[in-house]
């Protein structure tokens, strides 16, 4: 009894492997494989839990993610969040102070989730941060498609000059093209612009060639009225004249065309006029000439 009891426990590994040999080969000898591809001893179909079923695909989505087999695509992203763009016109309430109003400071990355440039445009334009939740970097289009999908779903407008706050696209002969708010001209074709993705995943504000580019606005945007010209006033000029006898000086203002068809009166030519003469000595209080002497008068 001992030798077989010191047998056993010399060779128990051993022993374990065989047995478990022995059970695969009458399984596999004994058994039938079922309609959906398992062995099992009655032929039938074998079931899998439905938590083992989920687990299973969760583990296919994930590996699929770090392939990079799922990457977003713009009817991707939309159709995830469909509910938020089916609104036609909601950016028509949006104003150009608003979007100035949400944008970032440089360096801001989605406490770490990072932004591309269509993503934080996007945030810009509507004030929603989030588009797909496998890139949560990425935004609801390619940035070339921004300007057209503010348009098409949010009620957004094309403008022919761009103004602080409008979002624009270009690159459109590139993959993924570019997407920026505006700010300011520095000089033709150069615009200071606010975007992301300029430092990786990052919001950065910097001068950019934006030659080519389409501008979008909200659809309630009206440009500022140009302010009515003030007409520059016509030089006053001013007139020469000498007393000669006989002269008096209603009909000198008619004489030098200063009449203005108002002659008498609280504020018409005679009174104003003569204060000039008074003042340069030329007439007395009472209208008298005092001095046949050169005198001006400067037209009102």
């Amino acid at each position: 009894m001992k030798k077989i009891n010191k047998f056993i426990v010399n060779n128990l590994h051993w022993l374990i492997v065989l047995s478990v040999a022995v059970l695969c080969a009458l399984f596999i000898i004994l058994g039938s494989q079922s309609e959906n591809g398992y062995i099992t001893l009655n032929g039938k179909d074998a079931k899998i839990q439905d938590y083992t079923e989920k687990f299973i695909e969760d583990s296919n989505a994930a590996l699929y993610r770090l392939m990079n087999e799922d990457a977003p695509t713009d009817e991707a992203t939309i159709e995830e969040y469909s509910d938020g763009f089916s609104e036609q016109g909601l950016g028509g309430s949006v104003t150009l102070e608003t979007v100035i109003g949400r944008r970032k400071p440089d360096g801001f990355n989605d406490d770490g989730k990072g932004l591309q440039c269509s993503k934080y445009t996007a945030y810009l334009a509507t004030g929603r941060m989030e588009y797909s939740t496998a890139h949560p970097d990425y935004g609801p289009v390619n940035g070339k498609d921004v300007a057209a999908w503010l348009v098409n779903n949010f009620g957004w407008k094309y403008i022919d000059e761009p103004v602080t706050g409008a979002i624009g696209s270009g690159g459109f002969n590139t993959l993924y093209g570019h997407t920026a708010m505006f700010l300011y001209w520095i000089s033709d074709g150069v615009a200071m612009v606010n975007d992301a993705n300029y430092t990786p995943l990052t919001v950065a504000t910097h001068p950019m060639n934006t030659s080519g580019w389409v501008w979008v606005v909200p659809g309630d945007y009206t440009p500022d009225p140009e302010p009515t010209p003030v007409p520059t006033p016509t030089p006053s000029g001013i007139i020469k004249y000498s007393y000669v006898p006989g002269d008096y000086f209603s009909g000198v203002l008619v004489k030098l065309g200063l009449d203005e068809n108002n002659l008498w009166g609280e504020d018409g030519t005679v009174r104003y006029y003569t204060r000039q003469l008074v003042e340069q000595n030329v007439l007395d209080n009472n209208g008298n000439v005092l001095l046949y002497t050169p005198f001006t008068l400067t037209r009102r």
